[in-house]
């Protein structure tokens, strides 16, 4: 009678199994994790997809996944199937089962070891399993790639009659699996390899394990190892339901049975899906987000996770703007009154995203004094156009530039002050004939041409004849018409020689003309112009004749002008002072003065012979016209020490 009551038991225990597996095998999951933002607007996660047989779902198109953030449905970007490695625990839960040999004297241990061997001498090196072996007396190997696990399975031998079963094995298995952290998408399993256990309340000591092993998402793989007068026994319904309930499955051996391929087990657990969508998020803050896949026997909401973003508008700013602008007539044309240059000034920005996330523009705005000058809705975001014909007075002008991301945001920089100054062409009739002197130089000579051709044909124009030329030189070589001289005369007044055959003539002396005055006063020194490249330029020097000379662009308030955008309307003085000292003065000019690469002081510069002086961007030499005197060196003869 006790021959059939204890297979009879197992039955039922077995069938009391049955819902409970029927309900586990009918359900499919989706599991998702490790949703981040680091990429946003783009958001990733890891999700793994199990159909009701626990196999995992491949091949799933992204329109099957459907991502759900903060309530609201977004279609997914990606989805890419990806493999990972495997992290797993064998363990070896050790008794005299285990060491029964057959004919060729081979225990089942060593049947079993052969055959974990010769699989994680199969595993591919680029995607290196993370093996662990454990026993009753604790772990053996721990986190160690296949190489490695194989020479330690290798040197494992344990004495199997000496040991008695338990479930200590098992515990520090799902130890070891859940102490390391696994690579993202990375499964955890469990082999326990183990003999009956003739423990009467088997099910209850393994219930905790059960559960601990669903929490952590253990997947426990059984080989009952032991005679096969054991498989229907107690110990062996109740390991079944611990792999069906962790997701596993059961294999019995008995020393005859063909070893399943442990591949079979792991190839469902090296893969995983990766996806990214994007996010709609437009405030710091967490979000939760889940997955609902579209699976042929239906569809399957996954658990949810929580992403944390910080977002920000974006920051935009002018790259090294012209703090000023000149504007005046072509340099071809410098009369022209309608047409001053530039006509537009380009402005270049960076958009700069503070929160970390680059993302798309869709708007970016050039403001000037509160007033939209150029917008861009398309690339390049970052090139302005500012039209400036419209500016023909000094003044300053405040710019600003706005960035829209494709979310909306928005922000706009700070006020840049930029000056703009207008350098009108000459007024007036010097203004008027300077402009004209060309047609009306033609004119002038077309004119008096005229007027002498009209005068030769009235007849009013005489010209002298031949005969009259001759009656004069005849006039002046006859003695009697020439000047009688004084004594006085004759005394002072030299005789100078006359030819031979001739009389000597005396010379009449001629009055002494009278120092005429100069019509300028003679400069004492000039600037040279100096080109770029240090050689003097081909331009007629600035002569320093004045006391006081005025430097700049206004034709009006300078003496000397120059031309060139870094200069101000009046930049510069320069004056000879009573010592005949020339002491140059800057004018609070915006590009500045400067001598010999310093720029010149408050009180002003006395300039020597050879200064190098810059007027904003013009380069001059000082060059006196008499130089002064270079001293001889002095040569001091030491005396040499004996």
């Amino acid at each position: 009678m006790r021959k059939f009551f204890t297979p009879l038991l197992s039955l039922v225990l077995l069938l009391g199994s049955v819902p409970s597996v029927r309900a586990q095998e009918n359900t499919a999951s989706a599991t998702l994790y490790n949703a981040e933002a680091s990429a946003f607007p783009s958001v990733s996660a890891f999700l793994d997809v199990f159909d009701a047989q626990k196999i995992f779902a491949s091949g799933l198109k992204p329109e099957a996944v459907t991502v759900i953030e903060n309530g609201v449905p977004y279609p997914v970007d990606s989805l890419n199937e990806i493999a990972v490695p495997l992290q797993l625990v064998i363990a070896v839960n050790q008794g005299t089962p285990l060491d029964a040999r057959n004919a060729n004297g081979l225990s089942r241990f060593q049947r079993v070891s052969q055959v974990i061997v010769q699989w994680a001498q199969s595993r591919p090196s680029d995607l290196p399993d993370d093996l662990s072996l454990v026993s009753q007396a604790g772990p053996v190997i721990n986190h160690a790639p296949p190489a490695d696990f194989i020479v330690g399975l290798n040197g494992f031998q344990p004495d199997m009659r000496a040991a008695t079963p338990n479930l200590q094995s098992l515990a520090t298995a799902i130890e070891t699996v859940s102490a390391q952290t696994p690579r993202l998408g990375m499964k955890r399993a469990i082999l326990f390899i183990t003999p009956q256990m003739e423990v009467s309340d088997l099910a209850a000591s393994i219930e905790p394990y059960i559960q601990s092993a669903k929490e952590k998402n253990i997947r426990i793989f059984i080989w009952y190892v032991d005679a096969n007068t054991t498989f229907a026994n107690t110990s062996a319904a109740v390991f079944n339901n611990l792999a069906i309930q962790t997701g596993g499955t059961m294999f019995q051996y008995s020393g005859e049975e063909r070893f399943p391929d442990p591949e079979v087990y792991f190839s469902a657990l090296r893969r995983v899906y990766s996806l990214a969508y994007t996010s709609r998020a437009m405030v710091s803050g967490d979000y939760p987000v889940s997955v609902q896949v579209n699976l042929p026997s239906g569809v399957v909401n996954s658990n949810d996770q929580k992403f944390n973003v910080n977002i920000q508008p974006p920051n935009a700013f002018p790259v090294a703007p012209a703090l000023q602008i000149t504007r005046q007539a072509p340099e071809d044309d410098p009369f022209n009154t309608e047409i001053l240059l530039p006509e537009t000034q380009t402005i270049e920005i960076i958009v700069e995203f503070p929160d970390g996330h680059p993302r798309p523009l869709a708007r970016t705005t050039l403001y000037v004094d509160g007033v939209i000058a150029d917008e861009n809705t398309a690339e390049p975001f970052n090139i302005f156009t500012w039209d400036l014909k419209a500016y023909t007075a000094n003044g300053e002008h405040v710019i600003t530039v706005e960035a829209v991301d494709n979310l909306g945001l928005n922000k706009t920089s700070m006020g840049l002050p930029v000056m703009i100054t207008v350098v009108k062409p000459p007024s007036g009739p010097a203004a008027l004939l300077a402009k004209y002197r060309t047609p009306i130089t033609f004119g002038s000579i077309i004119f008096a041409g005229l007027v002498l051709f009209f005068i030769l044909l009235s007849g009013r124009l005489r010209i002298p004849s031949l005969r009259a030329a001759q009656q004069t030189r005849r006039a002046e070589a006859d003695p009697l018409t020439q000047t009688i001289q004084t004594e006085a005369e004759e005394e002072t007044t030299p005789i100078a020689a006359a030819p031979a055959g001739k009389p000597k003539k005396r010379r009449t002396p001629s009055k002494k003309k009278e120092a005429e005055p100069k019509s300028s006063k003679e400069a004492a020194a000039s600037f040279i112009r100096i080109n770029s490249d240090g050689q003097y330029a081909a331009v007629a020097p600035i002569a320093l004749a004045e006391n006081e000379i005025v430097f700049g662009t206004d034709p009006v308030q300078s003496t000397q002008i120059l031309d060139d955008p870094s200069i101000s309307s009046v930049h510069a003085r320069l004056r000879l002072t009573d010592e005949g000292v020339y002491l140059l003065q800057d004018n609070n000019s915006i590009a500045g003065t400067w001598v010999n690469y310093e720029p010149v002081p408050r009180e002003g510069y006395r300039l020597a012979h050879g200064d190098m002086v810059h007027f904003g961007q013009l380069m001059y030499r000082f060059m006196l016209k008499v130089p002064p005197a270079i001293p001889s060196p002095k040569i001091t003869v030491q005396p040499v020490e004996e």
